[in-house]
């Protein structure tokens, strides 16, 4: 093991301590939380099916040919999370009722969760329009603040984006007609990204509250057409203070809670996060960062690398007291990271997944 990867483990270590020691002393909450007690929301019992998943995986920039549906198929994941590939441009045949199917009777049948980008619109889709930019349609705030080319922060309120998924024959209807069990929600961080913050105090509108609504619009009109649909909500834990919020999802998956990568796979993982608040922005901590990892800390700097695991830990564990179960996304390939990963997260009571930043390979159910 490096110095580099010395020096994080135990620093993040230390970063466990802390938050734990927040969680069990009766310090005060989050800012923002509500004031009567941390606990199990009434109402809002574990989904049985998610409480037994010991193994999942989340791949979705793939080439979903039969031998890699045949691969997923017959391994130990409890849970997949894939692309809905009908909403890619020129893939409107792709069989996916079949691959659902297929992985969800196979010999070891699976949870088999649609990925949708309900924060950001992405021009790969087949809603997306020539000569659309930012700014045109208005709803359209402006670029990916982690550089993802092609994917654009949206005004996640407007009728014109909810249509695309809500409507007869939008994507909802789609992605339940294919027999998924449920949606994997990415981008719920939406809110608070300043462009999408700024439109939404300019329309008069709190941008958080309006995330709560969507999520929980999705989720009606998605078990409107399917009782029990699964839906997790990926990144935003800190939205756990909201009893709404619960009531509409059934898991919170956090990514980069330890590593993180960059945009396009560039670096594909292995770039640890300050381990404690004061840790970010530090002299010790951006020296120790490897070039690539550096160059993303500082070519985004409203990115992930600026934000410690110390403060996904508090919001997470938050959330798991309120009763929600917690997966996480690490991103990594450096074996010893890996293994430290799973093991770190599991110590806590989460669901972990270590993969390369661009989601696009097959990873084996971890070994303990």
């Amino acid at each position: 093991m490096s110095r580099v990867a010395v020096g994080f483990v135990a620093t993040s270590v230390m970063a466990i301590l802390l938050v734990a020691g927040w969680a069990c002393s009766g310090a005060d909450e989050p800012d923002g939380e509500p004031e009567q007690e941390a606990g199990l929301l009434a109402g809002n019992a574990q989904d049985p099916r998610l409480a037994k998943v010991r193994h999942w995986l989340y791949m979705i920039d793939v080439d979903l040919d039969q031998q890699a549906v045949d691969l997923v198929a017959a391994s130990e994941h409890d849970l997949v999370v894939l692309d809905f590939i009908p909403s890619e441009r020129g893939s409107a045949e792709f069989p996916m009722a079949e691959v659902v199917s297929q992985l969800q009777d196979g010999p070891q049948s699976k949870l088999v969760l649609a990925y949708i980008n309900i924060g950001e619109a992405e021009d790969y889709r087949t809603y997306w329009q020539d000569g659309w930019r930012p700014g045109d349609p208005g709803w359209i705030t402006g670029l990916d603040p982690d550089g993802w080319e092609g994917n654009f922060p949206v005004a996640f309120w407007h009728p014109e984006w909810r249509e695309i998924w809500l409507a007869e024959s939008g994507y909802i209807e789609a992605i339940v007609a294919a027999g998924f069990d449920g949606v994997y929600l990415d981008w719920v961080e939406a809110y608070s990204d300043e462009l999408v913050d700024r439109m939404a105090t300019d329309a008069g509108l709190d941008a958080r509250r309006e995330m709560v609504s969507w999520v929980t619009d999705l989720a009606d009109r998605a078990r409107g057409l399917q009782p029990g649909f699964i839906v997790v909500a990926q990144n935003a834990a800190e939205l756990a203070d909201d009893d709404d919020y619960l009531r509409a999802i059934d898991a919170i998956a956090q990514e980069q809670v330890w590593f993180n990568g960059g945009a396009n796979n560039d670096p594909p993982g292995d770039c640890p996060l300050p381990a404690t608040d004061d840790a970010v922005e530090s002299d010790g901590y951006v020296q120790s960062l490897p070039d690539r990892c550096r160059r993303q800390h500082d070519d985004f700097p409203e990115g992930t690398l600026h934000v410690s695991s110390e403060e996904y830990l508090a919001a997470l564990i938050y959330a798991q007291q309120r009763g929600e179960l917690i997966f996480t996304v690490d991103y990594a390939l450096d074996p010893v990271n890996v293994a430290w990963t799973h093991e770190t997260s599991r110590a806590l009571g989460f669901v972990s997944f270590v993969s390369s930043r661009a989601l696009d390979v097959y990873v084996e159910p971890f070994a303990y």
